[in-house]
């Protein structure tokens, strides 16, 4: 299993300041911002997220992450505005979350699926949040002698390659300026961490109370010991921890435990790949998120009657509920009722005419069919606004493009789609492919010379002369 870099980089602090107690270091004088830049944590955080995607390691599932961003924005809205932040779902099993730099939150989906509510849910961002605006990675960074953005982005980068003897390697040969700093770092950032998370909890309304719950039901589930642990690993807890937390929200009036029901729907997605594909399917049942799950097992196992007729009840009773109604869609789609499936979601619109999932899924339809191509080119451009981190997106721009023989539209779309995915060697090809092409006029190519030139400079960037005309700034 692919292991997270700050799971990794926090082991590593943690023994490599014990092992140091005795011979303390001085202290580094530089501030934070001197030292990591917010523009630096982007680019740090932005090539980290490109890996992960690289791997394959991200769900890019348009209802995923709509609901993770909506989610992280009722949060953030209550931050100060000096940085954008992507939410974003990992395929893993393990129950764990986590804050890389520049804004960049990731949460597993083995703990969203142990979370019991969305409140518990929100305590567990609102506290990576609380990681990004306090900078814990910048001053991790900042605390290590490796002052290179480079290097950093190759050390994160060759952790997730699996690299991770040559990546601590060459953490270990910077860090001799830092050792007293990381011998108590991981604890007081936890502290500082759950107290900027408790105010944010009680701004936007959710009930602290299930943020304690959390941390108390991880510490009872024995059955996912395994999983839970690696939460602990970096997310040590501390004394009087849960009890600190619940306090503070003993005075709510009201708070909200769930939102909407799109939590218990997103659980649903989430859980397909952990379900026993032989568990007795009960067909009779009237609850509409039982029904959603069981349908999804169903339609996975390419069973596409019996998640018909499972869900079939279900969307009578409500036809306007996005999770079922999209999931009737891609089973009548699949089973090539295209039109009834067109149908569906063509209804949901007229009551959420502005819903990114059910309108990328019905534009996707339109474009495998190569019906409306114009108008779903305009449209799509509209939904990668609010998912310009989403490769999937961009990969069928660059299919309804070509489609239209718009063939610089598509080189763009296709890309950002390499470039996204972390896959740069394809995405120079692309380029450079279009840099010799009849079909593209001067300034396009002279734009596509530009965007090379950045994808260089975000990524790893070479070496500059002192004097003279350098590549990037």
């Amino acid at each position: 299993m692919l292991k997270f870099i700050f799971l990794i980089i926090t082991i590593f602090f943690l023994s490599e300041a014990e092992s140091n107690q005795q011979n303390p270091s001085p202290v580094l004088g530089d501030s934070l911002n001197k030292t990591i830049t917010l523009t630096d944590e982007e680019r740090i955080g932005g090539n980290i997220y490109k890996n992960l995607q690289k791997s394959n390691y991200i769900i890019n599932d348009i209802l995923v992450s709509d609901y993770i961003s909506y989610l992280g924005n009722k949060l953030s809205r209550n931050i100060s505005k000096d940085r954008n932040y992507v939410f974003f779902v990992t395929k893993s099993e393990s129950v764990n979350a986590f804050a890389v730099p520049g804004g960049y939150i990731g949460l597993n989906a083995g703990l969203i699926t142990l979370t019991e509510n969305e409140a518990q849910l929100a305590g567990v961002v609102a506290h990576e949040l609380a990681h990004v605006v306090l900078r814990h990675s910048a001053e991790m960074m900042a605390n290590s002698n490796v002052n290179s953005i480079p290097m950093w982005i190759g050390i994160f980068a060759g952790m997730l390659a699996g690299q991770t003897e040559a990546s601590i390697a060459s953490i270990k040969s910077g860090i001799g300026l830092s050792v007293q700093k990381n011998i108590n770092l991981i604890r007081e950032n936890e502290i500082e961490a759950d107290a900027f998370a408790a105010r944010l909890i009680l701004k936007s309304d959710f009930d602290l109370g299930e943020m304690a719950n959390f941390f108390r039901l991880m510490q009872g589930d024995s059955n996912n010991q395994s999983n839970i642990n690696e939460y602990f690993m970096t997310h040590p807890l501390y004394s009087n921890r849960i009890s600190n937390i619940k306090n503070q929200g003993k005075y709510q009036v009201d708070p909200i435990v769930n939102s909407t029901e799109d939590y218990l729907y997103i659980k649903n997605i989430l859980k397909i790949s952990n379900t026993n594909a032989n568990q007795t399917i009960n067909i009779n049942t009237d609850d509409s998120v039982q029904n959603h799950q069981l349908a999804l097992i169903e339609y996975s196992k390419g069973n596409l009657s019996s998640a018909k007729g499972i869900l079939e009840k279900s969307y009578s009773k409500d036809k306007f509920n996005i999770y079922i109604a999209s999931l009737m869609s891609d089973i009548l789609w699949t089973m090539g009722e295209k039109k009834e499936a067109k149908n569906i979601l063509d209804s949901i619109l007229e009551v959420y005419p502005n819903n990114n999932a059910i309108t990328f899924q019905l534009l996707k339809y339109n474009i495998k069919d190569s019906l409306k191509l114009v108008q779903s080119m305009k449209k799509l451009n509209e939904i990668l606004e609010n998912n310009k981190n989403n490769p999937v997106a961009y990969k069928l721009l660059a299919e309804g493009y070509e489609k239209i023989q718009e063939k610089y539209n598509s080189r763009l779309a296709l890309i950002n789609f390499y470039n996204i995915k972390g896959n740069v060697p394809m995405a120079f090809r692309v380029i450079d492919d279009g840099l010799t092409s009849n079909e593209l006029n001067e300034v396009q190519k002279k734009n596509l010379k530009s965007i090379r030139t950045a994808i260089l400079c975000e990524g790893n960037p070479p070496l500059e002369p002192i004097f003279g005309n350098k590549t990037c700034d």
